[in-house]
C-alpha cells in the first residue's frame, strides 16, 4: 500500500470484500439517474452528472467477473484527479484505519494489489491504477 494510508473504504461485490484508499474517493452515493453511451461497452452502465461534471459508470462486477449489478448497489465516485470515473459496487462495509491491517500478502488478481488481513477476514485492496490500466485496454481492444 502507499505511504501514509489512514483510512480505507470497505466494500462488498459478488461476496468478495475489497477496499480503495479513501483518499481516491470522492463520494459514495446511491444510483442517480445513467443516461446510456451509445457503443460502449457493456461494462459501462452510462454516464452520470456528478456536482456539473459527467462521469462515467463503471458496472464493476460486470468488468471483473461478467455478472450483472446488484440494482440496489452503490456508485463510489473516484477523485476527479484520477479519472472522471464512478463504480457501481454492491454494499459499503465501512471505513476503517490501516491500524486494523493486521498483514499484507501478494495477489495473483489483475485488478488487486495486495490482499489484506483483519482482524474480521480477508479484504482485496483494489488497484486504481491497475484498473485504469485495464479499462484502457479494454476500450482500445473495443475499438
Amino acid at each position: 500500500m502507499r505511504e501514509g494510508t489512514n483510512r480505507l473504504l470497505v466494500f462488498s461485490l459478488l461476496g468478495d470484500r475489497y477496499a480503495l484508499d479513501l483518499r481516491d474517493v470522492a463520494e459514495v452515493m446511491e444510483p442517480p439517474l445513467i443516461f446510456p453511451i451509445p457503443r460502449a461497452p457493456l461494462f459501462f452502465s452510462g454516464i452520470m452528472n456528478f456536482h456539473g461534471k459527467l462521469v462515467s459508470v463503471l458496472d464493476l462486477a460486470l468488468f471483473l467477473n461478467g455478472a450483472p449489478r446488484n440494482p440496489h448497489g452503490k456508485i463510489v465516485v473516484l477523485d476527479s484527479s484520477i479519472a472522471n470515473l464512478a463504480v457501481w459496487i454492491d454494499m459499503v462495509e465501512s471505513i476503517v484505519g490501516s491500524d486494523v491491517i493486521l498483514d499484507e500478502d501478494e495477489c495473483g488478481e489483475p485488478l488487486v494489489g495486495k490482499v489484506l488481513t483483519m482482524a474480521d477476514g480477508e479484504v482485496k485492496m483494489l488497484s486504481v491504477e491497475r484498473l485504469l490500466e485495464k479499462l484502457e485496454e479494454a476500450l482500445t481492444a473495443n475499438g
